[in-house]
This record gives structure tokens, sequence and C-alpha cells, in this order.
């Protein structure tokens, strides 16, 4: 009897019961450190600088194809696993990985909420030490029409009323009062989403009730039929945001590896 689909944002409740289940693949992008110290059980170490390619002047851009597949065979991804991520900080680490996955076409895929810390919080069970993976070989290659875009795609469309573009930075790096990059401020018609918005201290770091998340995306008026496209600093706070898009229904979402870092650090690109 096949088990049912899990869904996108997975509770611990929902996890502790099929710990051991050989259908799932637990993926952890904490640091190495915090991971050698505690893991959730079989949960196999992935270090996340190599989901990424930091050449100037990006920080989170795309890593290329070949290197990736290398990263992903690895750690054992099989065709028919499902992936349940999960970091020891705001689980943004996780969800750039499963926005990854989005790339490649690997559909079977939870966010573990709240991640290490809900985790831990709970004083669910944890291994010490490293869980050796279960290399395989696979051919990975980024879907056509996949779930990123690039500089020049978001130049061609700037202002194409078809398309929401969703900064996840922190109010004072939208507005340019903080700058991490050469200028400050946003890309042109940009909305601002600060990812925090999106999380709840008081449990663990867990993404908030669906209903929550749908009054914060009803007051931004974002409508579910546009085209959207997250971006932040490095994409991995609005890898999240992504994330919780999809969990909310959203299904026409992109988002711009090369973010800010790119963006910001280019002096021919238009900013606000």
């Amino acid at each position: 009897m096949t088990e049912p689909e899990l869904p996108l944002i997975l509770e611990a409740e929902q996890l502790l019961p099929r710990l051991g289940d050989e259908q799932l693949l637990i993926i952890d992008v904490s640091d190495p450190e915090t991971h050698r110290a505690y893991h959730v059980p079989g949960a196999v170490h992935l270090p996340y600088q190599q989901l990424t390619c930091e050449l100037p002047p990006g920080a989170g851009e795309l890593s290329p194809q070949a290197p990736l597949a290398r990263v992903l065979n690895r750690i054992g991804l099989r065709p028919g696993a499902h992936v349940i991520a999960y970091d020891n900080e705001d689980n943004g680490r996780a969800a750039r990985l499963l926005w990854t996955l989005d790339l490649v076409g690997h559909p079977h895929y939870s966010l573990l909420n709240g991640g290490l810390p809900a985790w831990l919080d709970e004083r669910h069970p944890v291994e010490e030490g490293d869980t050796p993976p279960e290399p395989v070989e696979r051919k990975f290659n980024y879907q056509p029409d996949g779930s990123a875009v690039d500089l020049l795609y978001l130049l061609q469309h700037l202002n194409d009323s078809s398309i929401t573009l969703l900064d996840a930075r922190t109010p004072e790096e939208f507005s340019g009062r903080e700058i991490r990059a050469r200028r400050g401020g946003h890309i042109p018609g940009a909305v601002n989403l600060d990812h925090r918005r999106l999380l709840a201290p008081e449990h663990s770091m867990r993404l908030k009730p669906e209903k929550e998340l749908n009054k914060i995306i009803k007051e931004l008026k974002i409508k579910p039929k546009q085209e959207i496209i997250t971006y932040c600093h490095t994409h991995r706070r609005s890898a999240l945001l992504y994330i919780a898009l999809k969990s909310l229904g959203f299904d026409k979402l992109k988002a711009y590896p090369g973010s800010w870092a790119e963006w910001g650090n280019n002096l021919d690109t238009p900013v606000e």
C-alpha cells in the first residue's frame, strides 16, 4: 500500500512515526558543527555552499548543472524519494534546496516546519555524528521553463503588469537605508514582504498558520494569477517566501537567484 503524499509544510509530529521510512530522504542544511552535535535521526548533511555559486558580484547564484548533479547524487537523491529538508536557523537554506529541486524536476518534498529549533524545543529524538549517504547515479537537468529567472529576464519584464516582484529583504534594505551592495534600494516596481513576517518566533520559528499568511498576502494585494518572482540578497530569504507561497496554492512562482547581490552590484541596472 502506498503511503499518502506528505504535505509541503510538514510538522514534527507528522514526521516522527515515519522516521526510518526508506521512501524518505531527510536532508539537514545546517552548519556542519550543528549537524555533528545533533540532527534529526537519519538526516544526511548537505553543506549549503554546495547549492550555490558564489562568484562576484553575486553571492547566491545558481550552481552550474554538473557540480549540482554531483551534489544531488552524493546525498542519494533517488527518483522516488520524498525529500524532507530543514536547517538550524529560519529554514531559508532548506527552502533554497527545495526550490532547487523544482529546478531539476524533483516534485516530492516537504519543509520541516520550524526546522531544527522546533525539533529541539519539543525534545524530539536526535542523533550525533554523521549519517553516511547512499549515493546514486542520476542525470539532473534544469527544466527548460523552470523556477529561475536571470537578470536579463527581469530587465525585459520590468514594466510587465502581469508580473509581481516580491522583495523578501528587510524594509531598511528595501528602502536603501541599509546598503549591502554597491548600491541600495530595490528593483523598480518590487513589493516588499520581509520574510520575517512569515515566521512565528513564539512558535520556534515555524511559518505562521495559513490564515495569517493569507491575510498578509491580501494586505499586499498580491494576485495569485500573476507570475510572482521572489528575490532577496542571496536567495535564501526569498526561497522561504517561494515555498510559503507555494504552500498557499500559488503556482506561477519563480525566483531570481542572483538577487540584490547581483542587481545592486551592477551599475547598469535601474534602482528605486
